[in-house]
């Protein structure tokens, strides 16, 4: 028998073995959380059903918006493919445009606005999110077709909380629920709990802005994210900080996405779409947010960003790309980087910012474990995915603003900048 007629039952036999292995650590960890969370008020099964209930705006007024975006996704791609991609997409996100994306990358190169809206305006049960979103563990039908059963609705209350006790703990309980409230763009799914709904991974991208914000001047900055993804993080940072100026680079369907996202959530904003003008120091001035292309990056005005910062949008680059990316956001960032990141990639990064890109010092390494703590205590995913899942923080200050950083009145950072500089 040819080696080809194996192949199938093989990736046949691979994908049922992780199916099981996937259902069994589901019900693990629901068993878990049930005894974890026993007596707490939270922990109502109908909070999930009420927080996945669909409340998608099929009235909504976006045709001008889904025109722009069409009109920036078309010339992006036309840039592409008209001069060398010195950002391309990884092999794994090429094939989600082939497996998922083909729907919606088809409605903005044909400029369908009726189509790209119903996708759009449903993006967090949609495909047109694939790689960015998803349903819990990727069951979509357990939890879109209807009713949700038990086991499902135990599996996700438990993650819900388990993240929310750790978010409260990392910002040392400074916030409220209600400051995980998002716009409601997309019809998002996740949880109700005293009234607020919670929409997936909100802990995770408040946690975030908010380590972006206490990096940034009080008032009036400019902020650029590599790899935004739909905007989760923007939008608490556009929410919380009304003076910040955002900049994302990302892919050009991921763009697509998350400029509609932000400019439904804040239709009062000025944004800067690609190709609608030149991209120059006054004209990022004059925007609240600008949305761009990674192959723009190269000709983003230099010095013209305060921090730039990154979640998981570089952990699938190789180390050739790697130092692509780095020799340009060091020229278009003044001050900070943050890079977080899974601990292998944040190590890559920090030794390639070591050898080309001296003029950054680390002023800042910590450790979060939005994954790895709950694992652990579960009993589930063993060593390895425990330290896979391990996210490390490193920021970094450019040498010639240390004197300042060390002259400010944080004692913490200044004994850290100690530390590390001797």
């Amino acid at each position: 028998m040819k080696l080809g007629n194996l192949r199938h039952p093989i990736l046949t036999a691979q994908k049922a073995k992780s199916r099981l292995s996937t259902h069994v650590n589901m019900l693990t960890f629901a068993y878990h959380g049930k005894r974890r969370f026993r007596g707490d008020p939270r922990y109502d099964l109908q909070n999930v059903t009420d927080g996945f209930r669909s409340r998608i705006d099929d009235q909504a007024e976006d045709a001008k918006i889904l025109e722009r975006i069409c009109n920036a996704y078309n010339k992006a791609v036309q840039r592409q493919t008209s001069e060398p991609d010195f950002y391309p997409a990884s092999g794994r996100w090429q094939e989600i445009r082939q497996r998922s994306l083909r729907p919606v990358l088809r409605a903005l190169l044909m400029r369908d606005i009726p189509g790209l809206g119903q996708m759009y305006r449903n993006f967090y049960r949609d495909a047109c999110s694939s790689g960015i979103l998803g349903a819990p563990g990727g069951l979509s039908g357990a939890y879109f077709s209807g009713k949700i059963r038990d086991v499902h609705r135990h599996f996700y209350l438990s993650h819900v909380l388990y993240r929310l006790d750790y978010w409260k703990a990392l910002t040392n309980g400074r916030y409220a629920l209600r400051d995980l409230a998002g716009p409601g763009v997309g019809n998002p799914f996740g949880v109700i709990i005293d009234g607020t709904h919670i929409s997936v991974g909100a802990e995770y991208s408040h946690y975030c802005s908010r380590r972006v914000s206490e990096q940034l001047d009080p008032e009036i900055a400019t902020v650029a994210e590599i790899g935004g993804g739909f905007g989760g993080i923007a939008y608490y940072l556009l929410r919380d900080r009304p003076g910040i100026t955002y900049v994302d680079f990302d892919l050009p369907e991921n763009i697509a996405l998350a400029s509609y996202y932000l400019m439904k959530a804040f239709p009062d904003r000025k944004f800067l779409c690609y190709g609608e003008g030149d991209i120059t120091r006054e004209s990022i001035t004059e925007a609240n947010v600008v949305m761009l292309p990674r192959v723009a990056l190269s000709r983003f005005p230099a010095g013209n960003v305060d921090l730039t910062f990154t979640s998981h949008g570089m952990s699938e680059l190789s180390t050739g790309d790697v130092g692509h990316y780095l020799k340009e956001i060091d020229r278009i960032t003044d001050k900070r980087l943050l890079f977080m990141g899974n601990r292998a990639v944040s190590q890559g990064i920090s030794e390639s910012v070591q050898r080309g890109h001296a003029v950054f010092a680390l002023v800042d390494s910590r450790e979060a474990g939005w994954h790895s703590y709950k694992v652990s205590g579960a009993g589930v995913g063993g060593a390895a995915s425990t330290d896979a899942a391990t996210i490390v923080e490193n920021s970094y200050i450019r040498n010639s603003h240390l004197k300042d950083l060390r002259a400010s009145s944080d004692p913490p950072m200044a004994a850290r900048l100690t530390l590390r500089n001797g």
